[in-house]
């Protein structure tokens, strides 16, 4: 049995694995582009991956409970890749319901962007039987928040970082005190880092790392 209220360096399917099905309350989460993983320009694979992510997170969450996925869709070989679309169409093959779907856009303009990436994130928020008592800002369709990036990586590994009010206000919704919150693909770690603020119980996942390394030290949640 996993071990909760910690940040782990490792692959984060052997975490997964030691998750007992269907006792987290919110994963939360962006799995890592293309660029970040080892399948180059092989579509067909990459997509085999973000399957097999969804089929870990329906497993492993409550019916009641919510996954929130959160990514960018991108350019490559001349195409759009549709990030949100694979993960939208294996979450509801698996049974769950798009719940809510939100625009988060990373700093301004809005229709910044560049050659790979959009400037904003599909936000898309699954249950099987939750519920959400929707007001004030998480009413909001479109969310612009300041965003930075992790300081010290280049290329693919500079990641962005979660605003910590885009995190309190999902968590505010789509959480209660001590309710497990579990990111898989922690990366800087923010997202364990508020849901312990926040008096919830926290699993975050890394598995390069020097991203790890630099997260622990940045956060001091271990």
């Amino acid at each position: 049995m996993m071990k909760w209220n910690q940040f782990v360096h490792g692959d984060c399917y052997n975490v997964l694995a030691e998750i007992d099905p269907g006792s987290v309350d919110l994963v939360f989460t962006s799995p890592p582009d293309i660029s970040q993983t080892e399948y180059d320009k092989d579509i067909q694979s990459y997509q085999e991956f973000q399957q097999k992510a969804c089929r870990e997170f329906s497993r492993i969450t409550k019916d009641d409970g919510f996954v929130l996925i959160a990514q960018t869709d991108r350019k490559i070989n001349g195409e759009i890749l549709t990030n949100h679309i694979t993960y939208y169409q294996s979450m509801v093959e698996l049974g769950w319901k798009l719940k809510d779907y939100k625009i988060v856009v990373r700093n301004h303009p809005v229709e910044k962007r560049d050659m790979y990436t959009f400037n904003y994130q599909h936000c898309l928020i699954f249950t099987r039987t939750g519920t959400i008592k929707r007001s004030g800002d998480f009413l909001k369709g479109i969310m612009v928040y300041d965003t930075q990036k992790m300081k010290g990586f280049s290329g693919p590994l500079q990641l962005h970082i979660w605003n910590e009010n885009f995190i309190e206000l999902m968590l505010e919704y789509l959480t209660k005190e001590n309710d497990k919150v579990l990111d898989p693909f922690a990366g800087s770690g923010v997202v364990p880092y508020v849901a312990k603020g926040m008096n919830r119980q926290y699993l975050g996942c890394e598995i390069n790392e020097d991203v790890y390394n630099a997260s622990v030290m940045n956060t001091a949640i271990v």
